[in-house]
């Protein structure tokens, strides 16, 4: 968008709807963390268990996201994203309402089914709204609302819990849905939908999908990174995995016989849609290393562990403002330019980090230099997320697809990020557990932020085979 564009009313009109779509699923991601505490404390169970409420909200994510997505691409993109919103709502509603675990995770996987269409159906209908030149800067907002939704949640939360009680984090919800369901109501619905609708249903792709999905975010979930490689091994981790990668060849010989598969396998013969999806996955792990950055603040810096969170802001910040800023770049010289800037930009921050954890320097509060040379670091780290998660790796999606299937598409690019983002916390908290038990946590945090620099520098040397992949196209 140019300055001096004008935007048409129905343009307006989706980036209200879907953006405000994208904040209330990201910020319910992100909201719980600080109520964990007095949900376990209410319900009067253990640690371990009250873990499932973050971890079956992820898991159903993830599992309907494609399934949904389709249905959207099918029968109408708004259609699906009102349905969703409203199991949301519901979700959110049976949520609040619990009072034990079991209807806690009720509430939870209901409001991750219809999360689940949230996400793709939102970056199609923002992608699809605008020409192709202006395609990547209202692809940025939706990455800023991602992000200022990340930066949010953590403060709600804690206001919540603090001043009312955690329930509210959940009816907070519902009025918010109807607002928006409000707004989608105004909108035309995707017309190029028609003749899929006489299609038949791909149920045996669907129901393959949810389960391989199912068995790998589980079976990586449940990998304890300390024990490296012999963590796969545990009856937990290998069974769901096995599981996954047997049903794999079924679901292949289902999607070529589908009349309208659930998965377009023509994605992954795509050279150029594979490698996009490879960078997906590697941002996904990227990441993660945002959870470990508290602790790295307490242990690096020596920061008192209430004032360590506080670190993050510059991150977070980076991350916001560079998102509008990748798409602007996409729009005018192309989204893999954009997405080389910001692997290099976070491998450049995680090189920092790494060296700043290995430094011998005295740190402290009062020491100014190690402390700019952290904020510096998390800048480059945060500014790499926003340019490279924010629009470009959506567009090349867009730009690879059918119109009929881009939210196909989206959905399954979202979920290889997301078994990214299972995959980072096992690698990195094996690293970091490893190296606590020998009485080097620094260490641990110099292994991570290597290891994200190793990641960051695969994306890079990716990004250069799209290109030419391109050019020779």
């Amino acid at each position: 968008m140019k300055v001096g564009t004008i935007l048409t009313g129905r343009q307006i009109r989706i980036l209200i709807t879907f953006l405000s779509g994208v904040f209330l699923g990201a910020l319910d991601q992100n909201i719980l963390g600080p109520a964990l505490t007095s949900i376990i404390r209410d319900f009067n169970i253990s640690p371990k268990w009250g873990v499932w409420a973050v971890t079956v909200y992820t898991l159903m994510y993830a599992v309907s996201m494609p399934i949904t997505a389709k249905i959207a691409d099918k029968f109408g993109r708004r259609k699906v994203f009102m349905v969703g919103i409203t199991l949301f709502a519901l979700g959110s509603l049976i949520s609040g309402l619990s009072d034990n675990l079991y209807q806690l995770l009720i509430g939870r996987a209901i409001q991750a089914i219809g999360g689940g269409g949230i996400l793709p159906i939102a970056v199609a209908e923002i992608g699809l709204a605008f020409p192709k030149e202006q395609r990547g800067k209202a692809l940025g907002l939706y990455g800023a609302t991602w992000g200022i939704a990340s930066i949010t949640a953590p403060l709600l939360g804690g206001f919540f819990v603090e001043h009312l009680s955690w329930p509210w984090l959940f009816w907070v919800n519902i009025p918010a849905v109807m607002v928006i369901l409000l707004l989608a109501f105004t909108l035309p619905e995707n017309a190029e939908t028609s003749e899929r609708q006489f299609k038949a249903m791909d149920i045996k792709g669907s129901m393959l999908t949810g389960a391989i999905i199912f068995c790998f975010m589980l079976g990586l979930s449940h990998i304890q990174g300390h024990l490296g490689i012999t963590g796969i091994f545990k009856p937990n981790v290998y069974l769901f995995l096995l599981a996954g990668m047997a049903l794999l060849p079924l679901l292949i010989y289902v999607e070529k016989r589908a009349e309208d598969p659930v998965i377009n396998l023509k994605f992954f013969q795509n050279s150029s849609l594979t490698i996009v999806f490879l960078m997906a996955l590697l941002s996904g792990v990227v990441m993660m290393s945002i959870l470990f950055l508290p602790a790295y603040v307490e242990y690096v810096l020596d920061f008192p562990a209430g004032r360590a969170s506080y670190m993050v802001l510059p991150l977070a910040m980076a991350s916001v403002i560079t998102s509008p800023l990748g798409g602007a770049i996409a729009d005018r010289f192309g989204a893999p330019k954009a997405i080389f800037f910001g692997f290099t930009s976070s491998t450049i921050g995680s090189i920092i980090l790494a060296l700043l954890a290995s430094s011998v320097l005295p740190i402290s509060l009062e020491t100014v230099i190690p402390l700019v040379m952290a904020t510096i670091g998390l800048v480059f780290l945060g500014a790499g997320l926003g340019l490279v998660i924010g629009s470009p790796l959506n567009l090349l999606v867009i730009g690879q697809v059918d119109r009929q299937e881009v939210t196909s598409g989206l959905a399954v690019m979202t979920v290889i990020r997301s078994l990214g983002n299972t995959l980072g916390p096992v690698i990195m908290g094996g690293l970091l557990a490893t190296a606590t038990a020998l009485g080097h946590p620094r260490e641990g945090f110099t292994d991570i932020f290597f290891v994200v620099t190793f990641v960051s520098l695969l994306g890079m040397i990716l990004t250069i085979s799209l290109k030419r992949i391109q050019k020779s196209a």
